[in-house]
């Protein structure tokens, strides 16, 4: 299924892999015509699990050589420093939103908590009744000035 490589990893990868998260490498190219209809496609699916996994879009040209890395698009999902899949392209939009539910998981929608509110209108004028504003603030000191008098 997956080939061994005898080349070690470099050390930017092997940081970047030492997480308890998902990782996914993203291997792209500039001058790739398949990388400039495939990157946007896989930063739209990325934005949604970026919470949920490290997620790392790479250009060849400027990272150090990943051993696993033979063309672009490549796109390799991690699991706790282990490759789990390499993809050569992204495929498609629903192929790769597959490949990321099944290396990450679904996404669980955020729940909205009903919260009371934490100040009511009593206390909001009772806090404006104390705050001091300039002309405010005058008058005060006058009126101890006057009373130390």
């Amino acid at each position: 299924m997956r080939s061994m490589s005898t080349q070690p990893l470099d050390l930017a990868y092997r940081k970047a892999l030492n997480t308890w998260r998902p990782v996914i490498l993203y291997f792209g190219n500039d001058y790739c015509p398949a990388c400039e209809w495939a990157e946007p496609i896989f930063r739209a699916i990325a934005e949604k699990y970026k919470d949920h996994a490290c997620i790392y879009v790479l250009d060849t040209s400027k990272s150090p050589r990943h051993p696993e890395v033979t063309g672009t698009p490549t796109v390799l999902f991690y699991k706790e420093g282990k490759l789990l899949k390499k993809l050569k392209g992204i495929g498609t939009r629903e192929s790769l939103e597959e490949n990321f539910k099944k290396h990450i998981g679904k996404l669980r929608p955020k729940q909205q908590i009903a919260r009371k509110p934490r100040h009511d209108l009593p206390w909001l004028q009772k806090t404006f009744s104390t705050l001091c504003t300039a002309p405010r603030a005058r008058e005060l000191l006058n009126v101890r000035f006057m009373s130390n008098v």
